[in-house]
């Protein structure tokens, strides 16, 4: 940095450029009040890519090349300040790291391994220095050779099993793009191991999400160890505390040197070779398993699909812990011999031409990339910045992973042609986690394939019929995503998995070796997808037209409005083009509305503007936009602060969880919360007692003891005030707010959807042993137990507490199964009383064994009374939910294995497992 700078002098250019980015924004108010202490992402609403555009202006202000991790970990504008002064690169230039490609040509692919031990025990064993990785660090890099890498791994796996690993355990990856990633990686699996790759933290106004979301993960996975990095040792020690099963968080060089002393490892690899967690939006993560056989299956396709050459090299930026960086990327290249320039997702976002740079000096072949880099390309990289380039030796260019844009392909194409970039090498894939990575691919060496078809014809009949006119109104757009690798089929459906013909949009059912055995642990998830015949439901909608497939959304984002079909990510685009909505930041969805009784169409849109005037204006811009480009305006939006609408680690919005946030009314233009607010709410657990840590600092027995005194205390108390109550109706009115109180001490979280009336008999699973407590406390509606099922799990006080709840309907060893009376729940139905049955098997039974007591069925029948399942749920967070099912009004009508059949079916509905 050049001397004439001063600090005060530094200050101000940081508060000037910080003013003038936020005047150019359209945030005039905001940039009034920005100070040097002002919260980059609360208070003046800068996010991941305005950070990045700060950066290239301050270098661009005082002529210095500035630490660019300072775009993520620069909260304040004093912060940027006091970066700039201790930074002394100089002037800013243009230097890169020399990538010199190996000579010679690529042995022939391992076509014979079995798994991957053998693909790096290969190509270790035919050309140990060959370099196999240049790795990319901003203006720096490092070669790593095929023997460095086996070494590497080989140290890691021996400080895993001398640190007690088993074969076939889980370990968690939470690595950026470095060595270290590479090596665990592979050492995980010559330790027999399976590995789980995890995304680092990387926006701190969401830590407190991606915590939760990271803790459900790994105790999903059960993972015994999680390898991590210094920098995140505090987020590594809450998780830490958040899995039971974990022994250890540990650094990859401390494995290593573990390994060195250690002997060696000589160990069959697990059969699953790793675990990919969906980045989806719905409920728990599910784990994608995939085998040694999946992942060579599908990069052997991928080959077949892109006419892979001895001569071939690849450069990838995407994160290795996503499917298409790991596999289609660097699995990719290791199995082939191929070398692989690799540079990190935040080097590719801070300067995006650094990608371009690297295809160039490499002279890279093959590139995979998601939609919005090459639309990024266009946006963010001005002219000066690819004097030089030369992208002439570029020959596929994969566009996956989210929806591919015909307007991107066009632009991109025209801007870098005369770079040497040829449109035809664009090769638009179609793929998902469940078929490892990659599922269709294009003609190679053809070029995009865009289809014009009738907006109404499709939106209402899911007809695709090619468009006559040209109105954007009027028409679709939807890129070919071709044929399915060699050995897979694909088969467009509809709802009742019946084949529909060409040009019909339905759901896309696939199979073939690529396609995983399920999902880790989740049986029930599994079963929901796959069927007897080896088809798995991808989730998405699609229809073929001329043998190529045509992806047009995700059936849970498809929104239905006015009898029509509409498509989220063309209402989200339409509001882009309005001043003030950030692009890229919209989320458009359909919730229900009583009122109406139909669906509404919801635009969230995320800004910066803060002005009340301007907001309507905003609001009444993004209704207009939409009713002209889509036809239908929306019923409402919703505009929230930067950073507010949920996203995948891919980037891809979370519409679902959006619209949660919405129904909730989350939806807020206040700034996120303090990143050490988050740090503290997520340490205890939002209640003092169900403090994770607390077990560690009490010990177990003390936690437990201090959690029983207060809960059964609580209990004793709530219980004899209830039998002081006139009547068991009032006595329910004291208990059910008592119930909430203990399973509040028990630290569990409660969620309930058992509003209105209970109709009839209820009958409910076993999840917990606070079954009848959770019940208790969510229940708004008169009702009895039926028995003392689940009451012996509770413990003395706590079923002292609900005794006024069986009062009058507790079985008096008449019944056939000894302890239920059919004539008491017949005279508690009478009295307008629902009757509450616990399932009579162990908690923890899957829902497909749950038994029902043939009473329950009798009483209905005989009271003309309906049968409703109450699925009750304990997720891995401790947390605890009610979800009241689809009434069944003829169950006395069928025999009782049938009778049982019908509710067991009934609560996997309600948990989302079988189709309404």
């Amino acid at each position: 940095m050049p001397v004439s700078w001063s600090y005060q002098e530094l200050q101000s250019a940081v508060l000037a450029e910080v003013r003038g980015l936020l005047q150019e924004l359209g945030s005039a108010r905001t940039a009034e009040r920005a100070s040097l202490e002002s919260s980059l992402d609360r208070d003046l609403g800068l996010g991941s890519l305005e950070r990045v555009e700060l950066l290239v202006r301050l270098e661009r202000r005082i002529g210095s090349r500035l630490p660019e991790s300072g775009a993520q970990t620069a909260e304040t504008p004093g912060d940027w300040a006091r970066i700039a002064l201790n930074s002394r690169d100089g002037a800013a230039g243009s230097s890169r790291w020399p990538i010199v490609q190996p000579h010679g040509e690529a042995h022939p692919p391992p076509e014979e391994a079995a798994a991957f031990t053998q693909v790096l025990l290969r190509q270790a064993e035919r050309d140990p220095a060959r370099v196999h990785v240049h790795l990319l660090d901003q203006d720096s890099g490092q070669d790593v050779s095929y023997g460095q890498l086996h070494t590497s791994a080989a140290r890691v796996a021996a400080g895993l099993v001398s640190s007690g690993l088993q074969a076939g355990e889980t370990v968690a990856i939470m690595l950026p793009t470095c060595m270290d990633f590479f090596s665990s990686f592979l050492g995980v699996m010559l330790a027999g191991g399976i590995a789980v790759p995890v995304y680092p933290p990387t926006r701190p106004n969401q830590l407190e999400a991606y915590i939760e979301r990271q803790a459900l993960i790994l105790r999903n996975a059960g993972v015994r160890f999680l390898i991590s990095f210094d920098q995140v040792r505090v987020v590594a020690s809450i998780l830490e505390g958040k899995v039971p099963e974990m022994r250890e968080v540990v650094g990859a060089p401390q494995l290593a040197a573990r390994g060195r002393h250690a002997q060696s490892v000589d160990r069959k690899p697990a059969e699953i070779f790793f675990i990919q967690y969906t980045s989806g939006s719905t409920g728990d993560p599910k784990g994608v398993t995939l085998t040694h056989s999946n992942v060579l299956a599908n990069i052997r396709g991928i080959g077949h699909a892109v006419q892979a050459k001895p001569s071939d090299t690849v450069v990838s930026w995407l994160p290795l812990y996503h499917d298409m960086g790991l596999i289609g990327s660097w699995l990719f290249s290791l199995y082939y011999g191929f070398p692989i320039t690799v540079l990190s997702p935040l080097d590719f976002l801070v300067r995006p031409e650094r990608w371009l740079w690297a295809l160039s000096d490499s002279r890279g072949t093959l590139c995979p990339a998601p939609n919005f880099a090459f639309e990024l390309c266009m946006r963010k990289i001005t002219d000066e910045a690819l004097e030089g380039i030369d992208l002439s030796s570029w020959r596929v260019a994969i566009n996956a992973g989210e929806p591919v844009l015909p307007s991107t392909l066009k632009r991109f194409a025209e801007r870098y042609g005369r770079l040497g970039f040829d449109s035809r090498s664009f090769m638009p894939f179609y793929g998902l986690a469940e078929s490892t990575v990659a599922l269709t691919y294009p003609p190679y060496w053809r070029g995009p394939l865009v289809d014009s078809i009738e907006r109404i014809a499709f939106e209402t009949d899911g007809r695709a019929v090619p468009a006559k006119g040209s109105s954007s109104r009027d028409v679709l757009r939807f890129v070919a995503n071709g044929r399915p690798l060699p050995g897979h089929e694909i088969r467009i459906v509809d709802e009742g998995r019946n084949p529909l013909p060409d040009r019909t949009r339905g759901r896309i059912l696939f199979r073939g070796p690529c396609r995983t055995d399920g999902y880790f642990r989740n049986p029930e998830a599994t079963e929901a997808v796959l069927d007897g015949d080896g088809w798995m439901d991808s989730g998405d909608l699609g229809y073929v037209a001329d043998g190529e497939l045509y992806v047009t959304g995700r059936m849970k984002d498809c929104i239905i409005k006015g009898g029509r079909n509409i498509i989220p990510q063309d209402v989200e685009m339409a509001a882009w083009e309005v001043d003030g909505v950030r692009k890229g930041c919209v989320a458009a969805f359909g919730c229900a509305d009583s009122a109406t009784g139909t669906e509404k169409l919801v635009v969230v849109s995320e800004t910066r503007v803060t002005d009340p005037a301007r907001l309507e204006r905003m609001r009444a811009g993004v209704t207009e936009t939409v009713a002209l480009r889509v036809g239908i305006p929306p019923d409402d939006v919703a505009l929230a602060h930067p950073g507010f609408i949920p996203k995948t680690s891919s980037g891809k919005i979370r519409r679902v969880e959006t619209r949660k946030l919405y129904e909730q009314g989350a939806v807020t233009l206040r700034p996120s919360t303090a990143v050490w607010v988050q740090i503290a709410r997520v340490w205890t657990g939002g209640t003092v007692w169900s403090m994770a840590r607390a077990a560690n600092i009490l010990g177990p027995r003390a936690y437990g003891g201090v959690m029983d005194l207060l809960g059964n205390s609580l209990a004793t108390v709530c219980g004899l005030v209830s039998r002081l109550a006139p009547s068991p109706a009032s006595a329910r009115y004291l208990i059910a707010p008592a119930a909430r109180a203990v399973t509040w001490l028990a630290g569990t979280r409660t969620r309930s959807e058992l509003n209105g009336d209970m109709p009839g008999v209820i009958l409910a699973n076993r999840s917990n042993r606070l079954d009848p407590l959770l019940i208790a406390a969510a229940c708004r509606h008169p009702f009895v137990f039926s028995d003392r099922t689940g009451f012996a799990d509770l413990g003395a006080a706590h079923a002292f507490l609900l005794e006024p709840l069986l009062a009058r309907a507790v079985g008096d060893g008449s019944g056939s199964d000894g302890g239920v009376s059919l004539e008491r729940i017949q005279a508690a139905l009478r009295s307008g009383c629902s009757v509450v049955s616990l399932a009579d098997n162990p908690i923890g039974e899957p829902i497909d064994r749950t038994r029902f007591r043939a009473e329950s069925f009798a009483a209905a029948a005989r009271s003309d009374a309906a049968v409703t399942p109450l699925l009750l749920r304990t997720a891995a967070n401790g947390s605890m939910s009610a979800v009241l099912g689809r009434s069944i009004h003829d169950a006395g009508a069928a025999d009782l294995a049938e009778n049982r059949q019908a509710v067991r079916k009934g609560l996997n509905r309600a948990a989302g497992y079988v189709p309404e």
